[in-house]
């Protein structure tokens, strides 16, 4: 067999196998939407159907009258503000990190690392109770803080690995014509790093649109209740309503999945941007 033989061979071979991969993640997905898609007497038919041949949008009009509306609103309000402010306050630190030498430095990355590494359940029993005594139980103020401090540490790693790749040379030369660290971090820093605010805002924004634990154990009323909460009350008590449930969860996945279509070539760049560096 020829050189171009065989290299035909291994790109047809490698296309079947990311073919295969493709199929196998997008599937779950499909069937999903075309549950969604399928009158509720039809959708256990056998043999069942991938692409229905009497498509109806019933199961969505039926999430916007029984009022989808407003736990997707509490979602993007919990997800944009959390987001925010993991940006925020992850920038400041990661800058700090990034380029400033001082006493516990490497005590700080340790902690930030311990801190990724502690399970989300163990630590919702004391959480809770101290989200009581702050009365902000059963409130997006108190989600939005409870996310903020569980997104913070990678934020702040992202972002801390990202900031060492910008030159010191173009901050140094600012700080000669007059600026000070936060005009440098604000109007230099920030705006060479979008890839990694993106990539970072990505991961936060995945985590607290999707968060199903924390969200139902912190809330209780439905004016509180987020989309992934919503989604759980679909499923019934004695038997599962196939198409609510598929069509919120299609209503819960897509917006995620069209922000990292936009974003996907700035995400990809920032999380192998902070490895430039070492």
């Amino acid at each position: 067999m020829s050189w171009r033989a065989r290299s035909l061979l291994r790109r047809a071979v490698n296309a079947a196998i990311m073919l295969g991969i493709v199929a196998t993640a997008l599937f779950p997905i499909l069937w999903g939407l075309s549950t969604s898609l399928k009158p509720t007497e039809r959708i256990l038919e056998y043999p069942p159907l991938l692409v229905p041949d009497q498509p109806t949008l019933a199961h969505y009009r039926m999430l916007w009258e029984t009022g989808i509306g407003r736990p997707i609103l509490n979602s993007a309000i919990v997800s944009a503000a959390t987001v925010a402010l993991c940006l925020v306050l992850g920038s400041l630190a990661g800058y700090a990190l990034a380029r400033f030498a001082f006493r516990g430095k490497q005590g700080v990355m340790l902690a930030i690392v311990a801190v990724m590494s502690i399970p989300l359940p163990s630590v919702l029993v004391p959480t809770f109770t101290f989200l009581v005594n702050l009365d902000l139980n059963d409130s997006l103020i108190g989600l939005v803080l409870l996310y903020t401090a569980y997104q913070l540490p990678i934020t702040v790693w992202i972002l801390y690995g990202y900031f060492r790749t910008v030159p010191e040379q173009i901050e140094q030369a600012a700080m000669i014509d007059g600026y000070g660290r936060l005009a440098v971090l604000r109007k230099i820093v920030l705006p060479l790093s979008g890839p990694g605010l993106v990539a970072a805002g990505l991961f936060v924004l995945t985590f607290a649109w999707n968060d199903f634990v924390v969200a139902v154990v912190m809330s209780s009323s439905e004016s509180v209740r987020t989309l992934p909460v919503a989604i759980y009350h679909y499923l019934g008590f004695f038997g599962r309503d196939w198409g609510p449930l598929t069509a919120a969860a299609m209503v819960s996945i897509v917006p995620v999945i069209g922000v990292f279509v936009v974003f996907q070539r700035y995400f990809l760049s920032g999380m192998t941007g902070g490895s430039v560096k070492g």
